[in-house]
């Protein structure tokens, strides 16, 4: 049943310990990761559907590919939206650093595609990618015995699908939440990839529904080799 949601390896771990995956829901904190393309109705409306449906394919081809690099379950295709999550069916202490990373190797597949399809002669479109930490109830849900879906449900999922639409606001690839922030920081000063290779930028609170009070948003990108990183400042609280 797993074995489209999560890698090989993952499988054969669950096999050997079934008591890894609760199917009945439980709580617990994972990271999600929504990922969307920017301006696919557009895209769609201007081009025929086979053309659609081809790239679609080889994008959310390439996206899986990465997914499962990184550990992370697939949870499910919504058109062109990816949803996936870690820290579940199995433990992932770094659930939080896997998939910012899982997010900045997207990014970089998806330029070269972009690359690619430039040098066919093709349509070229842009992704966003909002993540969010928190706990949820994880389980499958669905109607028994005939279509069930292993996915997460609460708040921080509403949150992380909120966060991915303001991509499009600041004009950048990758946001996460202080959530997600908070459960990555020592990785800021003992890995080698957020140290040296990746920018963190303070952007705004934002009001998103189903939480009391703003929550802070950041922008992660790659950065050449060498730059120092770090976590800039971020602007004055702001409504959205």
């Amino acid at each position: 049943m797993f074995s489209s949601y999560v890698t090989e390896r993952v499988v054969d771990e669950l096999i050997k310990n079934p008591d890894m995956a609760r199917l009945g829901g439980e709580r617990k904190e994972i990271t999600v990761l929504f990922s969307d393309i920017m301006g696919f109705t557009r895209f769609s409306e201007g081009h025929a559907p086979e053309e659609v449906v081809a790239m679609l394919n080889e994008y959310l081809g390439a996206m899986t590919e990465v997914i499962f690099k990184w550990e992370g379950t697939l949870d499910k295709f919504v058109g062109d939206e990816i949803i996936a999550f870690w820290g579940a069916p199995m433990e992932q202490k770094d659930h939080a650093g896997l998939a910012v990373r899982c997010a900045l190797d997207m990014v970089k597949r998806l330029e070269e595609l972009q690359r690619q399809w430039k040098s066919e002669g093709n349509p070229v479109f842009d992704a966003g990618i909002g993540i969010n930490t928190g706990e949820v109830v994880v389980g499958n849900i669905g109607a028994e015995g005939k279509k069930m879906d292993y996915t997460v449900i609460g708040d921080h999922v509403n949150v992380g699908a909120r966060i991915e639409t303001l991509t499009r606001k600041y004009n950048t690839h990758i946001l996460i939440t202080e959530f997600t922030l908070n459960r990555i920081g020592d990785l800021l000063t003992t890995d080698s990839l957020y140290r040296t290779h990746t920018s963190i930028k303070g952007l705004e609170r934002v009001i998103v529904q189903g939480k009391e009070r703003p929550v802070e948003i950041y922008e992660v990108k790659s950065l050449t080799s060498g730059t120092v990183s770090g976590i800039e400042g971020r602007e004055e609280p702001l409504s959205s």
